[in-house]
């Protein structure tokens, strides 16, 4: 009885503070930060209420670490023209998820600067990162892979024709505007071809502002300026087979934005 009293009397003093018995549930303010000069960090969670959310904390420390380390080394490699940006968006803050889209522009000698898009969505019920296998459907996540980053580290693609076939009906559409449409033509073209017959191996994460999830891959530098973000609506992904945990979180975050 006693033990019971003191779950109810915590459970109290959780809603009294905002927080939601499951923590999880809950949108989480985070607060952005410098790694280094024009390099973004992480956002940390801000007042952390459970391991969960520390376990995450304490995980894009050592991903800003990583890339302080790489952009150290750029510099030596490239000398005083070497230069390395980053930013962080974070492009969902709860419910259940957390995600952040990363930009990186570098230059570290060679021709030309190189540019790359890639994300990490963290489950915040666990604090680790999510398996998307769980929350796709095959057809979706097709073949998982791990691709290196300009920094080293290592994030998820997932190489899925289905998936692609998605992306390039959200792409660029067709305005009727003949100069428009003529245009775009070059970048239709660029994101349609795969290759080896092999579609492209994409970065995925939840967005809670255009309330889908976001698609995008890398191009080559010479059509580098066509490597748009896609993003597939929830209606779409929950005929594709999307788990409804995925999905709902994603409505719930989208009715909650600013």
């Amino acid at each position: 009885m006693k033990a019971c009293l003191r779950l109810a009397a915590f459970g109290a003093l959780l809603v009294a503070a905002g927080v939601p018995a499951n923590a999880a549930d809950r949108v989480v303010q985070v607060r952005p930060g410098q790694a280094g000069p024009g390099i973004d960090a992480f956002p940390q969670i801000v007042d952390p209420v459970d391991d969960a959310e520390r376990r995450i904390n304490a995980a894009v420390k050592r991903l800003d670490a990583q890339v302080r380390k790489a952009a150290k080394s750029c510099k030596a490699e490239g000398g005083a023209q070497s230069s390395w940006e980053r930013s962080i968006r974070a492009a969902m803050r709860g419910p259940r998820f957390l995600s952040f889209a990363i930009h990186d522009s570098t230059f570290c000698g060679g021709a030309h600067p190189n540019t790359g898009t890639t994300a990490i969505v963290y489950d915040l019920t666990t604090g680790t990162p999510v398996d998307w296998t769980t929350l796709l459907p095959p057809a979706l996540t097709g073949k998982v892979a791990l691709a290196t980053q300009a920094d080293e580290t290592k994030m998820v693609t997932l190489s899925s024709k289905r998936l692609h076939a998605l992306y390039l009906q959200a792409y660029r559409p067709k305005t009727g505007k003949p100069k428009a449409d003529a245009d775009d033509k070059e970048c239709r073209e660029a994101v349609t071809e795969t290759y080896s017959g092999e579609p492209p191996a994409m970065t995925v994460w939840p967005d809670a502002e255009a309330g889908g999830l976001a698609v995008q891959f890398d191009l080559a530098h010479v059509v580098q300026a066509c490597a748009d973000t896609v993003v597939i609506p929830t209606a779409t992904l929950r005929r594709e087979g999307v788990q409804a945990v995925l999905t709902d979180a994603i409505d719930a975050a989208h009715a909650k934005r600013p």
